[in-house]
């Protein structure tokens, strides 16, 4: 009798976990302590049965310990007592009413523990006409990591808000922060409330430097002032087509001369102008328009630093359009005419390249430039000029006075972005219309933003040697083509301390430009889709 009435005690008792859990959705884990707690009452229920079942067997037989032993304390005696009298034939038939209870107790458990069981599957998965798809509760957010357990808003990307859904509505709202260091991708469509929603809340909330893109300039002015007063960081404003008001961006500053870096520096920023774009296939003009791009950029930053100054791409340009004397004649010239006197800058030529690269070259002059000069003469006429129109070409932007102005002076270094004495914010300003017309100087400066910051994994004492950490807020960046160092970068960046939030209008256009196997979701811990256009067939709904 005892034990069936804790078998239906324990019936009861599975029956109200089940209710709590089911109406207290801030209890953390609530599945695990179901499942403990029905653990812990059956163990019990079961050992309480045995001990009630030998103490009644010991009381039988007035306790004689010649049948029953000695009790393992006063007159308690061990639970196992009865299975191990229920083998002597003259104790069987008084245990036989015992049994019968027994096994109605145990059918009784078995059909709680298989409720249970039914009872917290049906809790996992509830399905209606959205399949599976909830809301998601609180203690799940704050196991994602996703959620902070202060009213305040704690550093990191704001995605939302939350709270308990019941009867329709939510109640009890929390914010929605990812501070965690993987990357996040937003599908949003124009006008669709990402800017109010995740990019100008954030760029309130994160306290390490940024880099952002800023379509129309909002951001700026909803967040600079905020930034730099009460952050007290150090405000950068790129606007490419501002005359007055715009840092100057110099891509050819990031160079490094003297260093076995410099070629490979040239010719990122070399294939990034002679891309032939829409994911084309780089074809004979544009890597020999590539070829000859290295030489000259290693020409014009030689002989501007033996000028005192900085060379540009504007120097490029002028190159190539001097009209005072044949291209010819200039070729020559690169292959003869010393770009520096200066011993120690030789003598790391004589470092950095081998005896043959070497071989023939007259003092000062630098290797790549003079045999960029010589492959140039050995081509054909036609070829020459076909040549050199696909670099006129691709440098048509930097003849604007205004880009030229702002690529030409260095107000910054990219490196500043993670380890200048403060955070730095830096807001790449662009309008919607110059979108395409900037694609490569933008291109440009993004791949030496994470070509600079995360160029190999360098630790102190194990922490990372940069200051700050850096967020790439990347919005509408599928409009500016494909950038390649981005997709690869985004599996090894957060290493270096640097956060992406990548932004499109749709999954397509992210298709459009890396294809259909490309790993930037694959990179994104966190993807946040808004309401899709009628017109969107491929964002889920």
């Amino acid at each position: 009798m005892f034990y069936l009435i804790f078998s239906i005690i324990l019936i009861i008792i599975f029956s109200l976990v089940y209710y709590i859990s089911e109406n207290f959705e801030e209890i953390k884990d609530k599945l695990s302590i179901v499942r403990f707690v029905g653990v812990i009452f059956a163990f019990l229920i079961l050992i309480m049965a045995y001990f009630w079942g030998s103490q009644k067997i010991a009381m039988h037989y007035r306790y004689n310990p010649e049948i029953v032993g000695e009790p393992i304390f006063h007159n308690l005696y061990s639970p196992f007592l009865i299975l191990k009298l229920a083998f002597i034939p003259n104790i069987k038939k008084i245990l036989y009413i015992s049994s019968v209870m027994r096994k109605i107790g145990l059918f009784l458990n078995i059909i709680s523990i298989l409720m249970l069981v039914i009872l917290l599957k049906r809790s996992k998965v509830k399905e209606d006409s959205h399949g599976t798809a909830r809301w998601a509760k609180l203690n799940e957010w704050k196991k994602a990591g996703l959620l902070s357990d202060y009213p305040k808003y704690t550093d990191g990307v704001i995605l939302g808000r939350t709270g308990e859904y019941k009867k329709g509505s939510l109640s009890k709202l929390k914010t929605i922060i990812d501070n965690l260091k993987t990357h996040i991708a937003v599908v949003a469509p124009t006008r669709s409330g990402k800017g109010v929603g995740i990019i100008i809340p954030t760029l309130l909330n994160w306290l390490g430097s940024i880099f952002v893109f800023d379509m129309k300039g909002e951001n700026y002015a909803f967040t600079a002032g905020y930034r730099m007063k009460v952050l007290g960081q150090k405000i950068l404003k790129f606007r490419p087509y501002s005359f007055d008001g715009s840092v100057s961006y110099n891509p050819l500053a990031e160079v490094e001369l003297g260093t076995v870096k410099e070629v490979k520096g040239a010719t990122v920023i070399a294939d990034i102008l002679t891309d032939p774009g829409e994911n084309k296939q780089r074809d004979h003009w544009a890597n020999s328009a590539s070829s000859l791009l290295v030489g000259l950029i290693l020409y014009v930053l030689y002989k501007a630093k033996n000028e005192g100054r900085m060379g540009s791409i504007g120097d490029i340009v002028d190159f190539l359009t001097d009209t005072s004397r044949p291209l010819d004649d200039a070729w020559q010239d690169l292959m003869t005419i010393p770009l520096t006197t200066d011993l120690e800058c030789i003598k790391s030529w004589k470092k950095i390249y081998s005896k043959q690269q070497m071989s023939g070259i007259p003092d000062g002059v630098h290797p790549v430039v003079a045999r960029t000069a010589a492959e140039m003469l050995n081509k054909a006429p036609k070829e020459r000029a076909s040549v050199i129109s696909s670099v006129m070409s691709k440098l048509t932007l930097f003849k604007d006075p205004i880009i030229r102005k702002n690529t030409t002076n260095v107000d910054f270094r990219i490196k500043d972005l993670m380890d200048y004495e403060t955070p730095v914010s830096f807001y790449v300003v662009v309008e919607s219309q110059d979108m395409a017309t900037l694609a490569p100087l933008l291109k440009m400066l993004l791949t030496q933003v994470i070509g600079v910051l995360a160029p190999e994994m360098d630790f102190e004492s194990g922490e990372e040697v940069h200051k700050h950490k850096l967020l790439l807020m990347l919005d509408e960046f599928a409009a500016f083509g494909t950038i390649p160092i981005l997709e690869k970068a985004l599996a090894y960046i957060a290493g270096y301390g640097m956060k992406a939030v990548i932004i499109a209008q749709a999954l397509n256009q992210i298709r459009k430009n890396y294809g259909d196997k490309s790993s930037i979701f694959d990179n994104c811990a966190t993807t946040v889709f808004y309401a899709p256009t009628p017109l969107d067939s491929e964002t889920p709904r």
